[in-house]
């Protein structure tokens, strides 16, 4: 949640001062700002040293809003591993490793407590720092219902998590009847464990944080000239922009790795090959690419749900590959100037060669029909219209060539005849100025004439 969402309800009034005839001469003291805040009206003083003093406060803000994000993601991700780590052990393990694994469980409900406390402090700076941007006193300003709506929607997602309410060990029957091992995770458990991956969504707001593109100053000057919000999908564009093949290629395998194990954790109870890791594995990458062999199939509805969504997922990265082969295999603006103006010359030259053939040939026809050989007649005759459809085939290649290279040009020349255009408009304008100030200085000078003359005449009579 950025601070563009954050509705402003400052209200400024600026103070009235009485001004003295020479009040432009004197030094000019602080501007006096009026604050609504809780039905009380508060002045501050907008002075150099306050703005500098509310600069560095912002500033360690942001450092402190950084590191708590930092913290964020990586107790988030420390969550995910120790429910990962016991959903593998509860599959291998015997009711003598019941304890290690509740407490794996304790760590994975201490960690979701630890992440939420995270969360409430890191929304908490951000409060701070949009008080402290609009001078504001009060922190009910800054928080209206939809600001809070999210906050608690961000801590509902984070606290999923698979709770520790077994006490005593639940024994399950094993592939051999003297063998007890512990039953695997219930539905509700699987579902739970499932949804602590929703955690992933804090990593976008760290690498925003930690970008090059919020850290630097003259990036965001710009940027907020130009009105755009340094949000995640700015930084995505960014690095699809700058790097596309790494991030297509981390998103990928981050998403047939995660997709497997879900899977497998999915189906493992029903005892099917796609319970197993590496046939899921398999499995993945085939519905990922939209192959599908049909030599597995997953037999769970969450087994079922986990491909749907890995299938569309796969066209959506599909589509992005595509798109940046397209973006890379082709030509830089340098490279298309140099490779017309190769074809260019090739063309003429394919074009002179193939105007001499038909010279050479309607030459022959001419020498070949004055001394009567009508086999050679023939053969020239065709020999001519060959050479004469070889001449038009490169001349309509070289008009098509011709084309590609005017449309290449088509804006650089646009933006160019719009400058002239521009200069030239404007010239004419201020030479159309002065030939009308020219004109009323004539004017001038004709009424004055005209009444000077009226005047000598009324006094001559």
């Amino acid at each position: 949640m950025g601070r563009g969402h954050w509705p402003l309800f400052t209200t400024c009034l600026s103070a009235s001062r009485k001004k003295s005839a020479h009040g432009d001469m004197q030094p000019k003291e602080p501007s006096e700002i009026a604050i609504l805040n809780s039905h009380k009206v508060h002045i501050v003083r907008d002075d150099p040293s306050e703005n500098l003093r509310k600069f560095k406060r912002r500033k360690l803000l942001v450092e402190t809003k950084k590191k708590l994000s930092a913290w964020t993601i990586l107790v988030a991700l420390l969550g995910i591993v120790l429910m990962v780590v016991h959903t593998e052990l509860m599959w291998y393990s015997k009711c003598e490793w019941f304890p290690y694994l509740f407490l794996v469980k304790c760590s994975i409900s201490i960690s979701t407590v630890i992440l939420i406390i995270l969360i409430i402090a890191f929304h908490f700076k951000e409060i701070q720092i949009f008080m402290n941007d609009n001078s504001l006193q009060d922190w009910r300003i800054a928080v209206n219902a939809k600001n809070f709506g999210w906050i608690l929607l961000e801590v509902v997602v984070c606290a999923i998590h698979p709770f520790p309410y077994e006490l005593q060990c639940v024994e399950g029957q094993g592939n051999n009847s003297e063998e007890q091992t512990l039953e695997f995770l219930s539905e509700a458990d699987i579902f739970l464990s499932i949804l602590m991956f929703l955690r992933v969504y804090l990593l976008p707001r760290t690498v925003l944080l930690y970008s090059r593109v919020l850290g630097d100053t003259s990036y965001r000057t710009i940027g907020s000239l130009n009105k755009i919000k340094f949000q995640y999908k700015f930084v995505m564009k960014v690095l699809m922009n700058t790097c596309p093949g790494k991030v297509l290629l981390i998103l990928s395998i981050s998403l047939w790795i995660v997709s497997s194990w879900v899977l497998s954790v999915c189906e493992r109870k029903n005892n099917v090959p796609t319970g197993n890791m590496t046939s899921a594995l398999w499995l993945i990458p085939i519905t990922f690419l939209t192959i599908g062999y049909g030599d597995m199939v997953p037999n769970t509805v969450c087994g079922k749900l986990v491909c749907l969504s890995t299938g569309v997922m796969g066209v959506g990265c599909t589509a992005l590959i595509v798109a940046v082969a397209a973006q890379k295999l082709e030509f830089t603006r340098a490279e298309k100037h140099v490779h017309t103006f190769m074809m260019d010359i090739r063309y003429m030259k394919q074009i002179k060669c193939a105007a001499a053939n038909v010279l050479g040939e309607a030459w022959l026809l001419h020498r070949h029909t004055k001394k009567g050989d009508k086999a050679k007649t023939r053969q020239h005759q065709r020999n001519l219209f060959r050479a004469i459809h070889e001449f038009r085939h490169r001349r309509i290649s070289h008009k098509n060539l011709k084309d590609q290279m005017n449309t290449m040009v088509d804006i650089s020349k646009m933006q160019m005849i719009m400058y002239d255009m521009d200069l030239n408009v404007s010239s004419s304008h201020r030479e159309l100025e002065k030939r009308i100030d020219q004109l009323d200085k004539k004017l001038d000078d004709i009424s004055r004439l005209i009444i000077t003359t009226i005047e000598s005449s009324q006094l001559s009579h």
